[in-house]
Protein backbone atom coordinates (compact mmCIF):
# COMPACT_ATOMS: atom_id res chain seq x y z
CA UNK A 1 0.00 0.00 0.00
CA UNK A 2 3.03 2.00 0.67
CA UNK A 3 4.64 1.48 -2.85
CA UNK A 4 1.17 2.63 -4.46
CA UNK A 5 0.53 5.32 -2.29
CA UNK A 6 4.69 6.31 -3.52
CA UNK A 7 3.93 6.16 -6.96
CA UNK A 8 0.48 7.79 -7.24
CA UNK A 9 2.59 10.96 -5.58
CA UNK A 10 4.88 10.88 -7.98
CA UNK A 11 2.39 10.81 -10.68
CA UNK A 12 1.26 13.61 -9.57
CA UNK A 13 4.00 15.55 -8.81
CA UNK A 14 5.32 14.59 -12.12
CA UNK A 15 2.00 15.62 -14.14
CA UNK A 16 2.17 19.05 -11.86
CA UNK A 17 5.61 19.47 -13.10
CA UNK A 18 4.93 18.65 -16.61
CA UNK A 19 1.82 21.60 -16.21
CA UNK A 20 3.57 23.94 -14.51
CA UNK A 21 6.47 23.72 -17.65
CA UNK A 22 3.85 23.97 -20.14
CA UNK A 23 2.44 27.04 -18.47
CA UNK A 24 5.48 28.79 -17.86
CA UNK A 25 6.73 28.05 -21.52
CA UNK A 26 4.23 30.14 -22.84
CA UNK A 27 4.84 33.09 -20.10
CA UNK A 28 8.50 32.81 -21.59
CA UNK A 29 7.83 32.50 -25.46
CA UNK A 30 5.89 36.32 -25.25
CA UNK A 31 8.57 38.39 -24.03
CA UNK A 32 10.89 36.55 -25.76
CA UNK A 33 9.36 36.92 -29.03
CA UNK A 34 9.38 40.96 -28.07
CA UNK A 35 12.90 40.81 -27.62
CA UNK A 36 13.59 38.96 -30.94
CA UNK A 37 11.10 41.46 -32.87
CA UNK A 38 12.55 44.67 -31.40
CA UNK A 39 16.23 43.31 -32.10
CA UNK A 40 15.38 42.83 -35.58
CA UNK A 41 13.62 46.29 -35.59
CA UNK A 42 16.76 47.77 -34.71
CA UNK A 43 19.11 45.36 -37.44
CA UNK A 44 17.03 46.61 -39.95
CA UNK A 45 15.17 49.87 -39.43
CA UNK A 46 16.38 52.37 -42.65
CA UNK A 47 16.02 55.40 -40.42
CA UNK A 48 19.06 54.12 -37.88
CA UNK A 49 22.21 53.35 -38.98
CA UNK A 50 23.87 50.92 -36.24
CA UNK A 51 27.88 51.06 -36.73
CA UNK A 52 29.85 47.46 -37.60
CA UNK A 53 29.76 46.74 -33.84
CA UNK A 54 26.56 47.81 -32.44
CA UNK A 55 25.22 45.34 -35.60
CA UNK A 56 27.86 42.06 -34.50
CA UNK A 57 25.97 43.05 -30.79
CA UNK A 58 22.10 43.15 -32.54
CA UNK A 59 23.30 39.77 -34.24
CA UNK A 60 24.42 37.93 -31.25
CA UNK A 61 20.96 39.01 -28.91
CA UNK A 62 18.95 37.49 -32.28
CA UNK A 63 20.77 34.45 -32.23
CA UNK A 64 21.04 33.89 -28.93
CA UNK A 65 17.37 34.64 -28.33
CA UNK A 66 16.49 32.07 -31.70
CA UNK A 67 18.63 29.20 -29.51
CA UNK A 68 16.34 30.60 -26.46
CA UNK A 69 12.89 30.20 -28.04
CA UNK A 70 13.89 26.71 -29.78
CA UNK A 71 14.61 25.54 -26.39
CA UNK A 72 11.70 27.03 -24.66
CA UNK A 73 9.20 25.54 -27.80
CA UNK A 74 10.96 22.13 -27.46
CA UNK A 75 9.90 22.50 -23.21
CA UNK A 76 6.25 23.39 -24.14
CA UNK A 77 6.71 20.26 -26.31
CA UNK A 78 7.48 18.06 -23.95
CA UNK A 79 5.24 19.02 -20.76
CA UNK A 80 2.22 19.09 -23.45
CA UNK A 81 3.05 15.60 -23.99
CA UNK A 82 3.84 14.30 -20.53
CA UNK A 83 0.63 16.29 -19.48
CA UNK A 84 -1.46 14.49 -21.74
CA UNK A 85 -2.63 18.00 -23.21
CA UNK A 86 -1.06 17.39 -26.93
CA UNK A 87 -3.48 17.37 -29.62
CA UNK A 88 -2.98 15.78 -32.57
CA UNK A 89 -5.42 15.88 -35.89
CA UNK A 90 -4.87 12.42 -37.85
CA UNK A 91 -5.83 12.93 -41.21
CA UNK A 92 -4.45 11.22 -44.60
CA UNK A 93 -1.69 12.89 -46.11
CA UNK A 94 0.93 12.49 -48.90
CA UNK A 95 3.99 11.58 -47.23
CA UNK A 96 6.22 12.88 -50.75
CA UNK A 97 4.76 16.32 -50.48
CA UNK A 98 5.92 16.93 -46.09
CA UNK A 99 9.17 14.81 -47.25
CA UNK A 100 9.92 17.96 -49.79
CA UNK A 101 8.70 20.82 -47.64
CA UNK A 102 11.30 19.41 -44.97
CA UNK A 103 14.24 19.30 -47.26
CA UNK A 104 13.21 22.62 -48.75
CA UNK A 105 12.84 23.94 -45.74
CA UNK A 106 16.46 22.59 -44.73
CA UNK A 107 18.40 22.98 -47.15
CA UNK A 108 19.95 25.80 -46.33
CA UNK A 109 21.28 24.27 -42.73
CA UNK A 110 24.55 23.17 -43.94
CA UNK A 111 25.77 25.60 -46.89
CA UNK A 112 28.35 27.32 -44.52
CA UNK A 113 29.87 23.43 -44.09
CA UNK A 114 29.26 22.90 -47.91
CA UNK A 115 26.96 20.00 -46.65
CA UNK A 116 24.31 19.01 -49.21
CA UNK A 117 20.70 17.24 -48.43
CA UNK A 118 19.28 15.19 -50.95
CA UNK A 119 16.22 13.79 -51.49
CA UNK A 120 15.89 10.49 -52.98
CA UNK A 121 11.95 10.05 -51.21
CA UNK A 122 9.75 12.48 -53.03
CA UNK A 123 9.95 11.39 -56.57
CA UNK A 124 8.77 7.85 -55.84
CA UNK A 125 5.84 6.83 -55.81
CA UNK A 126 3.30 8.82 -53.03
CA UNK A 127 2.31 6.61 -50.34
CA UNK A 128 -0.41 8.06 -47.94
CA UNK A 129 -0.19 7.93 -44.47
CA UNK A 130 -2.61 8.51 -41.47
CA UNK A 131 -0.63 10.69 -39.32
CA UNK A 132 -0.59 14.49 -38.43
CA UNK A 133 1.17 16.71 -40.92
CA UNK A 134 2.54 19.48 -38.64
CA UNK A 135 3.82 16.97 -35.96
CA UNK A 136 5.48 14.45 -38.94
CA UNK A 137 7.16 17.51 -40.75
CA UNK A 138 8.32 18.57 -36.98
CA UNK A 139 10.21 15.08 -36.21
CA UNK A 140 11.44 15.13 -39.95
CA UNK A 141 12.77 18.96 -39.61
CA UNK A 142 14.31 17.66 -36.23
CA UNK A 143 15.96 14.70 -37.72
CA UNK A 144 17.62 16.20 -40.59
CA UNK A 145 18.50 19.37 -38.37
CA UNK A 146 20.76 16.56 -36.19
CA UNK A 147 22.42 14.90 -39.44
CA UNK A 148 23.58 18.19 -40.89
CA UNK A 149 24.99 19.00 -37.20
CA UNK A 150 27.05 16.12 -36.51
CA UNK A 151 27.63 15.43 -40.24
CA UNK A 152 32.01 16.08 -41.87
CA UNK A 153 32.21 19.38 -43.88
CA UNK A 154 31.29 18.63 -47.24
CA UNK A 155 29.21 15.40 -46.19
CA UNK A 156 25.83 14.55 -47.52
CA UNK A 157 22.62 13.79 -45.72
CA UNK A 158 20.35 11.69 -47.87
CA UNK A 159 16.67 11.01 -47.56
CA UNK A 160 15.17 7.45 -48.22
CA UNK A 161 11.80 5.57 -47.58
CA UNK A 162 10.30 2.27 -48.39
CA UNK A 163 6.98 0.67 -46.70
CA UNK A 164 7.26 -2.25 -44.36
CA UNK A 165 5.39 -5.77 -44.04
CA UNK A 166 3.32 -5.06 -41.74
CA UNK A 167 1.81 -1.65 -42.91
CA UNK A 168 4.32 1.06 -42.10
CA UNK A 169 6.09 3.56 -44.27
CA UNK A 170 9.93 3.80 -43.12
CA UNK A 171 11.90 7.25 -43.87
CA UNK A 172 15.38 7.26 -43.12
CA UNK A 173 17.58 10.23 -42.67
CA UNK A 174 21.44 8.98 -43.37
CA UNK A 175 24.37 10.98 -43.00
CA UNK A 176 28.23 10.80 -43.04
CA UNK A 177 29.54 12.27 -40.69
CA UNK A 178 30.84 11.48 -37.08
CA UNK A 179 28.63 8.01 -36.04
CA UNK A 180 27.67 7.05 -32.53
CA UNK A 181 29.68 4.91 -30.64
CA UNK A 182 27.99 1.84 -29.35
CA UNK A 183 28.07 2.89 -25.39
CA UNK A 184 26.25 6.21 -26.20
CA UNK A 185 23.51 3.80 -27.81
CA UNK A 186 21.12 3.33 -25.11
CA UNK A 187 20.88 7.20 -24.26
CA UNK A 188 20.17 8.68 -27.73
CA UNK A 189 16.76 9.24 -26.82
CA UNK A 190 17.15 10.49 -23.29
CA UNK A 191 16.73 14.15 -22.48
CA UNK A 192 19.75 16.54 -22.58
CA UNK A 193 22.18 13.58 -23.98
CA UNK A 194 25.43 14.71 -25.60
CA UNK A 195 27.37 12.50 -28.30
CA UNK A 196 30.01 11.54 -26.44
CA UNK A 197 28.88 13.54 -23.17
CA UNK A 198 31.25 16.05 -25.06
CA UNK A 199 29.15 19.59 -25.07
CA UNK A 200 31.94 20.36 -27.82
CA UNK A 201 30.53 18.10 -30.74
CA UNK A 202 27.54 20.17 -30.71
CA UNK A 203 27.60 23.66 -29.30
CA UNK A 204 24.05 24.03 -31.04
CA UNK A 205 20.23 22.53 -30.10
CA UNK A 206 18.89 22.08 -27.20
CA UNK A 207 19.07 18.39 -26.15
CA UNK A 208 15.62 17.76 -25.95
CA UNK A 209 15.01 17.44 -29.96
CA UNK A 210 15.08 13.70 -30.17
CA UNK A 211 13.15 12.50 -27.03
CA UNK A 212 10.36 14.75 -28.00
CA UNK A 213 10.70 13.50 -31.51
CA UNK A 214 10.17 9.63 -30.15
CA UNK A 215 7.45 10.68 -27.82
CA UNK A 216 5.37 12.56 -30.34
CA UNK A 217 5.88 9.33 -33.01
CA UNK A 218 4.90 7.41 -30.69
CA UNK A 219 1.94 9.40 -30.02
CA UNK A 220 1.19 9.26 -33.46
CA UNK A 221 1.30 5.25 -33.41
CA UNK A 222 4.90 5.33 -35.10
CA UNK A 223 8.30 3.52 -34.09
CA UNK A 224 12.01 5.47 -34.34
CA UNK A 225 15.07 3.90 -34.30
CA UNK A 226 18.39 4.27 -35.66
CA UNK A 227 21.48 2.28 -36.82
CA UNK A 228 25.18 4.11 -36.89
CA UNK A 229 29.21 2.97 -37.36
CA UNK A 230 31.64 5.44 -35.77
CA UNK A 231 33.92 7.52 -37.96
CA UNK A 232 30.89 6.19 -40.97
CA UNK A 233 27.62 8.03 -39.93
CA UNK A 234 24.71 7.38 -39.00
CA UNK A 235 20.97 6.39 -40.21
CA UNK A 236 18.01 7.32 -38.09
CA UNK A 237 14.48 6.16 -39.14
CA UNK A 238 10.62 7.06 -38.37
CA UNK A 239 8.19 4.62 -39.41
CA UNK A 240 4.21 5.43 -39.68
CA UNK A 241 0.86 3.87 -40.13
CA UNK A 242 0.26 3.86 -43.98
CA UNK A 243 -3.47 4.94 -44.82
CA UNK A 244 -4.56 1.59 -45.46
CA UNK A 245 -3.34 0.29 -41.66
CA UNK A 246 -6.77 -0.06 -39.99
CA UNK A 247 -4.66 -1.60 -36.87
Amino acid sequence: EQLLEARDQAEKASKAKSEFLASMSHELRTPMNAVLGFAQMMQYDPRTNLSEIQNNHVSHIIEGGNHLLELINDVLDLSKIEADHLSLTLEQIDSAEIVADAVLMSASLGNARNITVVDKFSDAASVMLQTDSMRFKQCLLNLISNAVKYNKDGGVVTLNGQETEDGFLRISVTDTGLGIAKRDFAGMFQMFHRLNGDPTVAKEGTGIGLTVTKLLIERMAGRIGFDSEEGVGSTFWIELPLASNHN
